[in-house]
């Protein structure tokens, strides 16, 4: 991998090796059989769900959204990606255009190694400016910098996804990126709450391994038993704009607003954050205007909430 310097900004020339694309390949909607939580049976199938009925962009080149069958490590950090965008006021066009790059450099996984000194979701290099090797591997800084390099691209809304993702990661295998548009439109749009909630990973998810950043406890949150106050600090570093209404043991009331988009959005979007990272949380129930996840599937809420306010519950 090389790198050189565009307008301050330095971009890495990623020359993939075979062992790189194969692990997107293979990571990808892999079908996996998992131990059921709490019993000696073995459930076969997908460990997380993300129908394609979620509007998906309309810009260029948008490929046709798909069923999204990921496992709950790539969705955690397919979440992450999101809403970073999201607290940036970034169009899901930006977004769409991170998720298919993290699909192809690292199969959405926080990769501690790579081609030469490549690391991270984005497999970007601390010999080349990006940061340093802790840095690029919080998946939040990640995503920023991937973002800041994005949006200083000219025209980067109007190319093709192929086009404006190799602007940023200049990779000797640049058509490689389109395969993933159809997956990363998919999560853009679950994961961004432009419709019903939909999302979900089943009982018995392996848990992501790679250990969290510590993040700053949200405010009002001091005496909150240290599930709920992790799972909320995280989601504030993530998506932001969260405000604590109430917390009663270890269920959590939000508020939450996010630039650019309308409060029932911003709600689903912390919704969809939370089920994302349910299985490294320990969430174990949401709760978002008339719809409900628990025993990790959505059904219909006892109550309905309020435009933009989100309950999480923790174990």
């Amino acid at each position: 991998m090389c790198a050189r310097t565009v307008t301050g900004v330095r971009k890495p020339i990623i020359w993939s090796v075979a062992a790189v694309v194969l692990i997107g390949v293979v990571v990808a909607g892999v079908v996996l059989a998992v131990h059921a939580f709490n019993s000696g049976t073995v459930a076969a199938g997908p460990e997380c769900t993300v129908p394609s009925d979620a509007p998906a962009s309309t810009s260029t080149a948008a490929a046709t959204p798909v069923d999204t069958y990921p496992q709950a490590v790539q969705l955690q950090n397919a979440s992450t990606i999101n809403a970073v965008g999201m607290s940036r006021g970034l169009p899901q066009r930006a977004r769409i255009i991170a998720l298919a790059t993290a699909y192809q450099e690292s199969g959405l996984r926080n990769l501690p190694s790579g081609d030469r000194d490549s690391l991270g979701l984005f497999q970007q290099r601390p010999s080349q400016g990006w940061g340093t090797k802790t840095q690029i591997m919080d998946p939040v800084y990640a995503a920023g910098k991937f973002y800041d390099a994005l949006v200083q691209v000219k025209g980067w809304q109007r190319m093709s996804l192929t086009k404006a993702a190799q602007a940023v990661q200049y990779s000797g295998f640049p058509a490689a990126y389109a395969k993933w548009e159809g997956q990363a439109a998919t999560l853009a749009a679950a994961l961004g709450g432009d419709a019903e909630l939909r999302l979900s990973c089943i009982a018995g998810a392996q848990a992501p391994t790679a250990d969290a950043p510590v993040r700053k406890a949200l405010a009002g949150t001091g005496s909150a038993p240290t599930a709920i106050k992790t799972v909320l600090a995280a989601a504030q570093a993530e998506l932001g704009g969260l405000k604590v209404v109430s917390v009663q043991g270890s269920t959590a009331v939000l508020s939450v607003s996010v630039p650019g988009v309308s409060a029932a959005q911003a709600g689903r979007a912390l919704a969809a954050w939370a089920v994302a990272h349910s299985t490294g949380f320990a969430v174990t129930d949401v709760s978002v205007e008339a719809q409900e996840w628990t025993d990790h599937v959505w059904q219909a809420a006892p109550t309905t909430r309020p435009a933009g306010q989100v309950s999480i519950t923790t174990s």
